[in-house]
């Protein structure tokens, strides 16, 4: 990934559906996370985590509709991360495996999918995902 990734949301979050336009960057040198920072408001700022760099546990559908919303044509062009609710302390950090934002890298174009899968929890500890000892 570049320094800096422009996304755009066409439905915005869920939550924040004003808001449209992002930048996606490293949060820190040499780690796997990530900030989703709104470009129409400073202090919306969502700290992610690519699923992928610590488990392969972890898997869902990309519905069709997903896919022609984001224009993906082949999976090279898909990255998917979820966010990180810091609950007071990195100790105590979750992370939202109900709703994965997905974005089509080529094209900037991105969407939170909300899954209905009891087995994925929204509130998965931070700490076991780095572990990898997440399953499903």
């Amino acid at each position: 990934m570049e320094q800096t990734l422009e996304i755009f949301f066409a439905q915005g979050l869920p939550g924040f559906e004003n808001l449209h336009h992002f930048n996606l960057s490293h949060a820190f040198e040499g780690t796997e996370l990530y900030y989703l920072q709104s470009t129409e408001e400073a202090d919306i700022c969502f700290l992610c985590i690519n699923p992928f760099q610590y488990t392969k546990n972890y898997e869902f559908v990309l519905t069709e509709t997903t896919q022609e919303e984001l224009e993906i044509k082949g999976l090279e062009e898909v990255a998917v991360f979820n966010i990180v609710n810091i609950n007071g302390s990195l100790e105590q950090a979750t992370v939202n495996l109900q709703a994965p934002v997905i974005i089509n890298i080529a094209l900037g174009k991105g969407t939170q999918l909300i899954l209905n899968d009891a087995a994925l929890s929204i509130r998965e500890s931070l700490k076991s995902l780095l572990q990898g000892t997440v399953a499903k």
